[in-house]
């Protein structure tokens, strides 16, 4: 059985980025997979190699998790089977079952028709039970799952209990270090003894180093086990030398100074430091998380003449579902009855509350106002626009940027880099003034401000901000490549029609050689019942407007920048721009070419059986929103194009229209993939389209952007995507991505120069132990804060 798949699981207990990078390295090394792990996230994405035996894989990822003493969560799923006549059957089930990457262990339970599955919460959805059905000849449906809101609060509970833990730790932490606070002021202000008895101060400092600094050992001992270094390390080593030699002193019955507050202030510190930095990695994901609570838990559907209750993984495509006032869209469909105006802004980035009539689409998680809908379901699940953005900005946020490459190793050998820097330092202060005392503070200074944190915290805390952020504005980014390379445009290339138009044009003009227009109108709709095409749209609104009779015709098929063809009672129909009739060699005669050369709309000539019919025009109004987005970009110093496959007198005129001063009309999908190179050749080019024919200039682009409405290939093929027909979002995008990517600058540089500033402080002296341990926690802090400051990025309405 052969698989492509990608699991992503959280991971707990990673204190730093080394923890994630020897994690990655360690997951890496199982066969048949590929993984990232995200310090940030606390989460990693492992990609599963086709045509690889992925039996026992997920058990040999667990126990690497539990070899670094990493978790993870975990669910039981009970499947109800139907059809099963014997215990073969079970053991058949079980078998395929067992073969899943995703499945840790499935047991079958004939008496009860039912197989109980372990897994990772949220891994396996309705659609893959779905497919087991269609292996096995047994029907398989989730008896009993928990829902997202169930997932969701146990999520919470944990981080409550998690986050209640650290703050009495925080607490029992403060109280213990403030007498040697008090003790410090004292002795600075008074020239004086410490108030405290070395043995007072022993008594004290005992449980902040090993009961509050138990994570650190832990972490330490896991660390070295597995023969790495981590931060935990260094504070390790740096409190354990200042505690211990402060111990040998009182035991030796010795006068010499203590540093017992060192080792606990320290402590305290960073404590409160990784707590700090926790809670602000919980923020950066805010605009995740704000997106998965719009997914509703069950939805009213209909059953015969009354509406029951059900879990909305159990809702199937067709169902009607009832949505009251004030309630979330449990689906993606169309509305069949009532209207409402429906809140989409945490979905499409629009502000405004958008009226939906009968036949109006709906996309789940939209908040409903103040009327009650019936929609037909459409999309369920993992199928509705709500998970694919959510799916995108994920798969986004797990990325890393080129320069995390760096990040990683530097980040790998920089714990062995500070122990060497720490030893030359007691070895350097103990040679010259042969104090032993300073020379272990000193080195314990060195240990304690080193910080790899910051750094890794750098590049993925501000992406994951910016992907949010892009997200709340009706922008979805996929990659870090595109968020790096978004703000170095100096040319963006559009495709006319539903892009800077509105695409959905209206007849303009309609010539038929026989004046008989009704039933040139009838051939041209046959052809377009299945399209999607703005062209399309047009004709068939007219169409359905003015009653005219619709027909379907057979065997219809599209050519990519010229039109559509078909059969229609046997006899050849087509409909498309000159280069369709001359490919069909349709004699179109002179009268009608001249006529049209100068028309305003776009052309569309149509033929039956080999003789010309005549021609329709359809004008196609500008968005009211293209001629400030293209402003804007020319504001940014970018370079406008556009490539269309219209003709060339309707181009010219949106050209002149928008003070775009390039523009190429008539153009195939690999002509316009043609010019996109050329451009490329000098500078990055990004592509913005909707159509089909966008589909090759998209892929091609360093930047390829679609817009919502288009089609399923455009967007497919586009590294950003558009959730409203909005020009300017292509702006905001560049400005979103360069906003970022000066954040992840920022926070490299103050990350880098801390650690090039603090530890040749810390060698030289400059540094006690307690202020080294509260600027290494005020670093990451600084990163993270730096990082959320994105948050206050706001969509520019006007420029």
């Amino acid at each position: 059985m052969s698989y492509s798949s990608i699991l992503k699981l959280p991971v707990y207990g990673m204190n730093c980025a080394a923890c994630a990078s020897r994690l990655q390295a360690a997951l890496n090394k199982i066969n048949g997979i590929s993984a990232e792990v995200n310090f940030a996230l606390e989460s990693a994405q492992i990609s599963f190699t086709d045509n690889i035996d992925h039996a026992n894989t997920l058990t040999t990822i667990l126990a690497v998790l539990d070899k670094n003493d990493y978790q993870t969560d975990r669910e039981t799923l009970l499947i109800s089977v139907s059809g099963w006549n014997c215990a073969s059957c079970a053991n058949k089930t079980t078998k395929v079952l067992n073969a899943h990457p995703f499945i840790l262990a499935a047991n079958s339970n004939l008496a009860t028709d039912t197989v109980q599955i372990q897994t990772i919460q949220g891994a396996l959805k309705k659609t893959d039970i779905d497919h087991f059905s269609t292996q096995l000849p047994y029907q398989l449906s989730i008896k009993s799952k928990h829902n997202f809101k169930q997932q969701n609060q146990q999520k919470v509970a944990l981080q409550q209990k998690q986050n209640n833990k650290a703050r009495l730790n925080i607490l029992a932490a403060t109280l213990l270090s403030i007498p040697f606070l008090i003790s410090m002021v004292h002795m600075f202000i008074y020239q004086d003894q410490p108030l405290l008895t070395p043995w007072l101060e022993f008594l004290l400092a005992t449980p902040v180093q090993f009961i509050i600094g138990s994570r650190f050992y832990k972490g330490a001992w896991l660390s070295i086990k597995n023969f790495t270094t981590n931060m935990d390390v260094l504070i390790i080593l740096g409190t354990s030398a200042a505690y211990f030699y402060s111990l040998a002193i009182i035991l030796s019955g010795s006068d010499s100074p203590l540093y017992f507050e060192s080792s606990t202030l320290v402590i305290s510190l960073v404590t409160l430091g990784k707590y700090l930095e926790h809670r602000a990695k919980q923020s950066t994901s805010s605009a995740i998380n704000a997106l998965m609570a719009l997914r509703p838990d069950t939805a009213r559907v209909k059953k015969g003449k009354k509406f029951i209750d059900v879990n909305i993984d159990e809702v199937q495509i067709g169902d009607q579902v009832q949505v009251a006032i004030g309630e979330k869209v449990a689906v993606d469909g169309l509305v069949i009855e009532g209207q409402s105006y429906l809140d989409e802004s945490l979905l499409t980035g629009e502000s405004k509350a958008i009226l939906k009539v009968a036949n109006s689409q709906v996309i789940a998680g939209s908040l409903n106002g103040d009327g009650v809908l019936l929609v037909k379901t459409e999309a369920v699940g993992e199928s509705t626009s709500l998970s694919k953005i959510i799916a995108l900005v994920e798969n986004a946020q797990m990325s890393k940027a080129p320069i995390m490459q760096l990040v990683d190793k530097i980040s790998a050998i920089f714990v062995p880099i500070v122990l060497l820097i720490a030893t030359l330092t007691f070895m350097t202060w103990y040679f010259i003034s042969g104090d032993f005392q300073h020379a272990l503070i000193s080195a314990v200074a060195v240990l304690v401000i080193a910080c790899p944190c910051a750094l890794g915290l750098a590049t993925p805390t501000a992406m994951v901000v910016g992907t949010g952020v892009a997200a709340q504005h009706g922008i979805l980014i996929k990659d870090i490549k595109t968020l790096q390379l978004a703000y170095k445009l100096q040319t963006i290339i559009f495709d006319k029609t539903g892009t800077l138009t509105q695409g959905n044009g209206k007849i303009d003009t309609i010539v038929s050689i026989d004046n008989d227009k009704v039933s040139l109108l009838s051939k041209i709709n046959a052809l377009q019942v299945g399209s999607k095409h703005p062209i399309a749209h047009a004709v068939k609104s007219y169409c359905l407007d003015a009653k005219i009779e619709a027909v379907t015709a057979k065997e219809v098929q599209a050519i990519s920048g010229e039109g559509i063809y078909g059969k229609l009672e046997g006899k050849l129909l087509i409909a498309g721009n000159l280069a369709m009739m001359q490919r069909f060699q349709i004699n179109v005669p002179t009268q009608y070419t001249d006529d049209t050369m100068t028309a305003a709309g776009s052309l569309i000539y149509a033929a039956c059986d080999g003789v010309f019919l005549g021609y329709i025009t359809i004008v196609d109004q500008l968005r009211p929103e293209s001629l400030e987005a293209i402003q804007a970009l020319h504001k940014r110093n970018i370079e406008t194009v556009i490539l269309s496959g219209d003709k060339r007198s309707v181009v010219e005129q949106i050209s002149a229209q928008l003070k775009i001063s390039k523009s190429f009309a008539e153009l195939k999908p690999e002509q316009k993939l043609a010019h996109l190179l050329t451009l490329q050749k000098h500078k990055p080019v990004a592509m913005v389209g909707d159509g089909v024919n966008d589909a090759p200039a998209l892929a091609q682009a360093d930047v390829s952007i679609a817009m919502g409405t288009g089609s399923d290939v455009a967007k497919e093929s586009a590294s950003i995507t558009l959730m409203r027909n909005d020009p300017r979002l292509v702006v905001q995008a560049i400005d979103i991505s360069k906003a970022t990517w000066v954040k992840i600058q920022q926070n490299l540089f103050w990350a880098f120069i801390f650690n090039t500033v603090a530890i040749p402080a810390a060698a030289m002296g400059y540094l006690s132990p307690a202020i080294a341990g509260g600027a290494m926690a005020l670093s990451s802090i600084t990163v993270l804060t730096n990082s959320l400051l994105l948050k206050r990025f706001k969509l520019t309405k006007s420029d």
